[in-house]
């Protein structure tokens, strides 16, 4: 009876054991994983963006105010799109690294029968009236990531921050094949703007060696300071407003070459004022991204 007894004992134990012996190797694994130099790697993902989004322009000339023109709600332009973005990093330790990005979104909308009045730069578009409406919009961000907390049995989970700069190029197109319009007036690009603080935070999580969830968020608010430039003997300011979020999905096929799949939420307003003119630019976009990343 007793032997049986302590046999089962034993059984029952076993992977008790085991499991205490696991998680000590896990641990003694990545303790010496953390204390040996962690060298330079390099990501490089590239993402194809289809969103819903929406896009509005508004100009104040000559101190009279005008309509602003939005993509889907004038135009009837057709709200989703696909724009591509990438990005690459590099980890020079094993809590710092650096990224820089870089996104554009192209859009074109025409309408050939106006159906109220707008006043555009300057210009009115009467009802019945031609109009073309477009924007070229390019983004280039540069960023550092400070890892700030590890966690789990084998440091799956990281908290981390990011801080860095963000510029942006715009140019917006507006006319009409019903009636010639100059060229200052056909074409307006925001090429004043500088470059604008951005900041953020963001959860990483690594389920083995394949999967890898990734969830962040980073944002400017930043109203009405200098640009160092003067329009009409007055000095020129800038407004921005900058919000940008992910959550992504990573599987790696090979050690080099990963899978990706995420959700993307765009926000972006500019205001670029002085003298009798202001010029304004609001972009929101929601969607997934897919895409491919490249490790080294």
């Amino acid at each position: 009876m007793y032997p049986r007894l302590v046999c089962l004992l034993l059984l029952l134990a076993a992977p008790l054991c085991a499991q205490g012996m696991s998680e000590d190797y896990v641990r003694a694994r990545t303790e010496a994983k953390f204390s040996r130099p962690h060298g330079i790697t390099l990501e490089w993902d590239v993402m194809a963006h289809a969103a819903f989004f929406e896009q509005q322009h508004k100009v104040r000339a000559n101190g009279f105010g005008g309509d602003g023109i939005g993509f889907a709600r004038d135009m009837d332009g057709f709200p989703v799109g696909v724009f591509l973005d990438t990005e690459a990093r590099l980890r020079f330790s094993w809590h710092d690294s650096i990224e820089v990005g870089y996104g554009f979104a192209l859009t074109r909308a025409f309408k050939d029968d106006l159906g109220k009045f707008v006043r555009f730069n300057g210009v009115i578009y009467p009802p019945g009236t031609d109009i073309d409406f477009g924007a070229d919009w390019h983004e280039v961000r540069l960023h550092y990531r400070r890892d700030l907390l590890r966690f789990g049995l084998g440091r799956e989970f990281t908290l981390y921050a990011t801080a860095g700069l963000e510029w942006s190029y715009v140019r917006v197109q507006t006319g009409s094949d019903t009636f010639p319009v100059s060229k200052n007036r056909d074409e307006e690009t925001f090429k004043e703007l500088l470059p604008w603080w951005n900041a953020g935070i963001g959860m990483q999580l690594e389920l083995g060696t394949r999967i890898r969830l990734t969830a962040d968020a980073r944002g400017t608010y930043a109203i009405g300071y200098p640009t160092f430039q003067e329009r009409d003997k007055d000095d020129m300011k800038q407004s921005v407003i900058s919000i940008s979020s992910h959550f992504t999905f990573e599987y790696a096929i090979t050690d080099w070459f990963t899978l990706l799949a995420r959700v993307k939420l765009r926000y972006f307003y500019t205001k670029l004022y002085g003298g009798w003119r202001s010029d304004r630019f609001l972009w929101y976009s929601l969607g997934p991204e897919v895409g491919f990343g490249i490790r080294l």
